[in-house]
């Protein structure tokens, strides 16, 4: 790391504009970022759309949004410019074309079908991977390939080492998908009389049964994640733990305490699972540790049509211990808004039988109509009592009320629930029964 600090550290992310953000993207996006960050280096978006047939014009733009969204600002690219421009690769056509025919002329390539195709020399092409250690191969072993293609347009390993060395970067980290790429590219380095960069590979995201992760498969959209409610901050952490370990061993931790301490010493070579149980669990940790004020703000969005702020505002601290993502809000609190679905079967099943049940609840409702004071307190007291008086079973009463106000078996803490849903509409439910 010393010696990176003696340098102009530049990285790069070059997604293609293929369809949406991927979370792949975001993930090598945040080892970029923060590699530049701690070499006080820039972190450069180059986007890759030489491919016609596959490019989506609003791919650019979800791209954009996404590393915006994590916190992952980068220094240069298409829409913040940079003196390295254009950041685009079908903006760049010219340079390829032209570096192409310095090969040929050069007869370090050949014309093939009308494409160009390089010369591969003999011997063996070797890197210190900053995570792998020593990779070689045996240049035998890789055949004369295409760098630029008959229509003009250049071939990937072809492209972006003109755009890598043109751009100054200085460290490629990337996915170990592209192992097998870096051979290519570090032969037309040499061939064009450029820097080599120093290379690292990291680990791939596997599912938990180890196979990669697809857009076919899984839920790889960063979108997705942004909609459902989950919290920048909860992804940056998740992605910061994919074959990364903290010093300290620390599970939860902001993106500038993983800038702090990131070293490509802690990055393992194993595949890091993709495991929405776990962000599941990390973005809760975060949204307990907002402020209601701060909740409120993020939750309106996903309230139901109608729902007054006041509301919303007294249902956030009975649901907060409960809420996993917030596009979860609605169905942690439709109950509030409109009458349950009381599924009777399992009501019975819940209770100590109908009869009994029957009885419970036109003694609560005698109670209940009597009692004044309508707060969570005084409601618990008035159930405390009964039960201690007609000798129930606490749990099973408790549960069939439960489920009599809300439809549902788990609940925000049940007499904060009964204070909000108001005493008419308590009284209408249990008589309903």
């Amino acid at each position: 790391m010393l010696k990176s600090r003696q340098m102009s550290i530049r990285v790069r992310i070059s997604p293609s504009s293929t369809g949406f953000a991927h979370v792949g993207t975001a993930y090598i996006s945040l080892f970029n970022y923060a590699f530049a960050k701690k070499n006080k280096g820039k972190f450069i978006l180059r986007i890759e759309d030489t491919d016609i047939k596959r490019h989506v014009p609003k791919a650019e733009k979800a791209i954009f949004a996404g590393l915006h969204w994590l916190g992952l600002n980068y220094d240069e690219g298409p829409d913040v410019g940079g003196k390295f421009g254009p950041y685009r690769q079908s903006e760049r056509t010219n340079l390829y074309q032209k570096y192409a025919q310095e090969l040929l002329e050069k007869k370090l390539a050949y014309q093939d079908e009308g494409a160009i195709r390089f010369k591969v020399p003999q011997g063996k092409t070797s890197w210190q991977d900053l995570i792998r250690g020593e990779i070689s191969f045996d240049n035998g072993q890789i055949e004369d390939f295409v760098i630029l293609r008959s229509n003009g347009y250049p071939v990937y390993n072809f492209a972006v080492v003109i755009d890598d060395w043109l751009m100054k970067i200085s460290h490629v980290i990337r996915g170990e998908d592209h192992i097998s790429n870096t051979p290519r590219q570090i032969m037309l380095y040499q061939v064009l009389g450029a820097k080599v960069p120093e290379f690292a590979h990291l680990p791939l995201l596997r599912n938990p049964d180890q196979s990669k992760i697809s857009k076919r498969k899984n839920l790889v959209a960063l979108s997705w994640y942004q909609k459902q409610g989950y919290l920048p901050e909860a992804m940056v952490n998740f992605f910061g733990l994919m074959g990364w370990s903290h010093p300290k061993d620390k599970t939860v931790f902001s993106l500038d305490e993983f800038i702090k301490y990131f070293s490509f010493k802690r990055v393992s070579t194993s595949a890091p699972v993709f495991d929405l149980r776990k962000l599941d669990w990390l973005n809760g940790v975060y949204l307990r540790e907002k402020t209601d004020k701060e909740l409120l703000q993020l939750i309106k969005q996903y309230a139901p049509k109608g729902m007054s702020d006041t509301l919303i505002k007294q249902t956030v601290p009975l649901i907060k211990d409960r809420l996993i993502k917030l596009s979860d809000y609605p169905d942690l609190i439709d109950f509030f808004i409109k009458e349950p679905k009381v599924d009777r079967k399992l009501l019975i099943k819940k209770s100590q039988g109908e009869k009994l049940l029957k009885e419970q609840f036109e003694k609560s409702i005698i109670e209940l109509e009597k009692n004044k004071v309508w707060e969570a307190k005084r409601l618990e007291k008035l159930f405390r009592d009964l039960v201690r008086k007609n000798n129930w079973h606490t749990g099973k009463y408790f549960m069939a009320t439960r489920i009599t106000l809300t439809g549902k078996t788990a609940t925000p803490p049940l007499f904060e629930t009964m204070a909000l849903i108001g005493k008419e509409k308590t009284l209408k439910r249990l008589k309903q029964i």
